[in-house]
C-alpha cells in the first residue's frame, strides 16, 4: 500500500488529491496482466537485487492506459520507492519511426525491408508445403520523362495511382511494395503452377496501360515486369529479388510494356556481376580504390568542422562504379573487411596531414560495414590504425548503420563500448531506415545520430516527414546526442533543420564528396576551426 505519494503521481494517474491514493495497493494502478508480471517477475527481481527499472503500462483512474518508464528500489524496513515517468510522446515517436521504417511514405505500401521479411516467411512456408511462389519486379516505362517535364507533384500522383492499380490486380494474400522511385516488387505466394505468375503480370500490364487522369491531364504509361520463381530461380529472398530485377531489365531491352521470366542463360547483368566480382577482388592490389571526402557543416559555428570519408572504385574499363553497387558486392563476396580497413587507414592518414597543417579541430567520420562490426579483431585493427597514423582518437568517428547494429545488438553494444574506450566517437548512420527499438538505442554508447536523406528530402513538402524529423531531433537531444542531417541539397531544407535545432548537416548544398586535394582547397578557403 502507498504511504506517501507526490502531486506528480496523482496527476499522472488522474486522482484528485494525494489522500485519495494513500492506502491504495500497487496493483490498483495496473491491469491484471501487468500485475501478474509484477508478481512473477519484477518484484522477485527487486527482492533479489534491490532495484528494477523498465517499462510498463499504467492504468489511470478513468480506465485509460498509458506507457510509462518505472523504477523500483527497495529500502530498509521492507518498503519500496517507486518513480514513474509518462513516456507517451516517446512511444508515439517510436511508433512513427517504426511505421516509416517499414512503409513507403508516398504510397503507404510496404517498403523493401517489410517486403523482404514477408518474402522470407513465404519462402519458408513454400518449402514446407512444396509450393511455388513468384517475385515480380515492376518498373514504370519512361516515368522519368513525365516526372521531369510535368513536375514531381504530378509524378507523385501518378505513382500513387499506378500503385493502386497494381494492388487491384492482386489477391489479399499477395504483397506489393515500393522500393523507391518508380520501382515496385510483388510477392505472389502459394502458387500451384508457375503460369499463374505470368497471368498476373499480363493483368497488371493491361491495367497500367489504361490512361491516367491526373490534374486535368490524360497520361499514358506502360510498365516492364520481371518474374523469378521459387525454387527454380532462387531459394532465398535476395536471389529471387535480384533475378526478378534482372528479368525486368530484359523486358526493357525487349521493347518495354511486357514481362519476362528470369533466364540465367541470357542474363547479361549476371555476367557483369561476375566481372565486377573478379575486378573487386583485385581492386585494392591494382590501386583502383580511393577515398573521397564530404564536408560536414556545423550550424552553430557556421563553418565546416569535419568530413565523412567515402570509398570510391574506378574500374579500369567500366569507370566509376557506384558505391551502392560495389559495397554490397564486397560484403557478399567477403572482401569488405580488408577494403574497409584500407579506407579507414587512408582517411586517418589524410586527417592527420590536415591536422598537422593547422586544421586541428577537423574530425573524420569513417563508415563501418556490418561485417567489420562483427569481425573479432576490429578493436585491434582500429587501435593499430590510430597508433600507426598518429591521429588523435577524439578526431575519429566511426559510423554504423541502424540496421547493421541490430544484426546482433548485444554483440554490437559490447564492441561499441570497447571502441569508445579508445577515445573515439560513434554515430548511427541512416537513422530511421532500420528497425532498432529505442530501448536498444539508449543502450548503444553513441554520440551522434545521422538522419537519413530520405527524410531530409521531404521536410519542406510533407508535414508528416517534417514531424518525424523534428521528433528524431528532439529525441536525440534528450538522449544528449548530436544530430547530423544527411543529403541536404536545398537552402530551404537547411533553414528547416537550423530552425528545429539540428546540429550539423552534410550534402550537395555544402559540397559533394571530393578527392583529398580538392577538399583541402575547400577547407583552406572556408571558415574551419584551426585551433
Amino acid at each position: 500500500e502507498f504511504t506517501f505519494v507526490n502531486d506528480g503521481l496523482t496527476k499522472l494517474y488522474g486522482y484528485s488529491t494525494l489522500q485519495s491514493m494513500i492506502g491504495l495497493p500497487l496493483y490498483a494502478l495496473y491491469e491484471s496482466s501487468t500485475n501478474e508480471r509484477f508478481t512473477n517477475t519484477i518484484l522477485p527481481i527487486v527482492q533479489q537485487r534491490g532495484r528494477w527499472r523498465g517499462e510498463a503500462t499504467g492504468l489511470r483512474r478513468d480506465g485509460l492506459t498509458f506507457p510509462q518508464e518505472i523504477s523500483i528500489t527497495a529500502i530498509e524496513g521492507g518498503g519500496l520507492v517507486i518513480v514513474v515517468r509518462d513516456i507517451t510522446e516517446r512511444t508515439y515517436a517510436e511508433e512513427q519511426i517504426k511505421h516509416l521504417a517499414y512503409h513507403d511514405a508516398l504510397t503507404a505500401l510496404p517498403n523493401r525491408l517489410l517486403f523482404k521479411d514477408r518474402l522470407t516467411v513465404a519462402i519458408s512456408h513454400a518449402q514446407r508445403e512444396h509450393l511455388k511462389l513468384a517475385v515480380l519486379f515492376l518498373d514504370l516505362d519512361r516515368f522519368k520523362v513525365i516526372n521531369d517535364s510535368l513536375g514531381h507533384n504530378i509524378g507523385d500522383h501518378l505513382l500513387q495511382s499506378a500503385a493502386a492499380r497494381v494492388q487491384s490486380c492482386l489477391r489479399d494474400s499477395d504483397t506489393v511494395a515500393r522500393l523507391g522511385g518508380d520501382e515496385f516488387t510483388l510477392l505472389l505466394p502459394s502458387l500451384s503452377v508457375a503460369e499463374d505468375a505470368a497471368l498476373v503480370a499480363q493483368k497488371i500490364l493491361d491495367a497500367v496501360r489504361y490512361p491516367f487522369h491526373i490534374e486535368g491531364r490524360e497520361l499514358f504509361v506502360t510498365t516492364s515486369i520481371g518474374i523469378s520463381l521459387f525454387p527454380d530461380d532462387g531459394t532465398d529472398a535476395e536471389t529471387l529479388i535480384k533475378n526478378a530485377d534482372t528479368a525486368m531489365y530484359q523486358a526493357k531491352e525487349e521493347g518495354r510494356d511486357n514481362y519476362q521470366l528470369f533466364n540465367a542463360f541470357i542474363n547479361a547483368k549476371a555476367l557483369q556481376r561476375i566481372a565486377l566480382e573478379h575486378g573487386l577482388r583485385k581492386a585494392l592490389a591494382n590501386n583502383e580504390l580511393s577515398v573521397h571526402y564530404q564536408p560536414i557543416f556545423d550550424f552553430r559555428l557556421n563553418r565546416i568542422t569535419g568530413m565523412e570519408a567515402l570509398l570510391r572504385w574506378n574500374h579500369p574499363t567500366m569507370g566509376m562504379i557506384p558505391p551502392a553497387v560495389f559495397i554490397p558486392l564486397a560484403e557478399s563476396i567477403g572482401v569488405m573487411v580488408p577494403l574497409g580497413t584500407w579506407a579507414m587507414r587512408t582517411a586517418c592518414v589524410q586527417a592527420k596531414q590536415w591536422h598537422d597543417a593547422g586544421f586541428r579541430g577537423l574530425t573524420i567520420a569513417v563508415n563501418l560495414a556490418v561485417c567489420q562490426l562483427t569481425q573479432p579483431d576490429l578493436l585491434a585493427r582500429v587501435r593499430e590504425v590510430l597508433d600507426d597514423t598518429g591521429l588523435e582518437a577524439r578526431l575519429l568517428e566511426l559510423e554504423i548503420t541502424e540496421s547493421g547494429a541490430m544484426v546482433n545488438p548485444e554483440n554490437s553494444i559490447r564492441t561499441l563500448y570497447e571502441l569508445k574506450k579508445l577515445g573515439l566517437r560513434i554515430s548511427i548512420d541512416d537513422f530511421g531506415t532500420g528497425h532498432s527499438s529505442l530501448s536498444y538505442l539508449k543502450r548503444f554508447p553513441i554520440d551522434t545520430l545521422k538522419i537519413d536523406q530520405s527524410f531530409v528530402r521531404d521536410v519542406n513538402n510533407d508535414p508528416d516527414t517534417a514531424a518525424i524529423v523534428t521528433a528524431i531531433n528532439a529525441m536525440a537531444h534528450s538522449l544528449r546526442l548530436k544530430v547530423i542531417a544527411e543529403g541536404v541539397e536545398f537552402s530551404e531544407q537547411a533553414a528547416f533543420l537550423k530552425r528545429i535545432g539540428c546540429d550539423q548537416m552534410q550534402g550537395y548544398l555544402i559540397k559533394a564528396p571530393v578527392p583529398a586535394d580538392k577538399f583541402l582547397a575547400l577547407i583552406e578557403t572556408a571558415a574551419v576551426d584551426a585551433t
